[in-house]
């Protein structure tokens, strides 16, 4: 009787001991996280930039790419573990926000917001102050993500750019 009982536990252990391993094995490694995660931002970017690494701060992958053509820094806040893109931020190669010239119009802004993403709604555009220069900010919705642009007022090309996903 003693022995069947100790047979019994120890069967019951191995098949508990396999199924362990079993799911442990169905869980992507951290590698194949990143690396899903590296393809959903290279998804929203342009095809031009390239790689410049990423770091994983907490359940986000942080990724940077540039675009050797305008040295723009594309930063994509990746959810690691679903490969969800939350966020992208834009950062030209300038030094200065704005200028002290302007030579555009809210209008103007609007037109360039649309011309940049064409399903872009609920445009509100404002012109910034920042000391002697000045910047025109614009916000809007659109169909997977809302904005936040930058723009120069003197030639209306955008500064920096912010997409927050939904």
């Amino acid at each position: 009787m003693k022995l069947k009982n100790i047979v019994s536990v120890l069967l019951a252990a191995a098949v508990l001991g396999m199924a362990a391993i079993g799911f442990a094995a169905d869980r992507p490694s951290p590698l194949t996280l990143t690396r899903a995660a590296i393809a959903a931002a290279k998804n929203e970017i342009p095809a031009s930039c390239d790689f410049q690494g990423y770091k994983t701060q907490d359940e986000n992958s942080l990724i940077t790419f540039q675009d050797p053509a305008t040295l723009e820094y594309y930063f994509v806040t990746v959810a690691t573990a679903t490969s969800k893109v939350e966020k992208v931020k834009v950062e030209g190669a300038v030094f200065v926000l704005g200028s002290t010239v302007i030579n555009k119009n809210q209008e103007d802004i609007e037109a360039a917001v649309l011309a940049a993403y064409p399903d872009a709604r609920d445009i509100a555009v404002s012109l910034v102050k920042d000391g002697n220069n000045s910047y025109y900010q614009a916000f809007f919705a659109g169909d997977r993500f809302k904005g936040e642009l930058k723009f120069n007022p003197a030639t209306g090309v955008i500064i920096e750019r912010e997409l927050e996903y939904y």
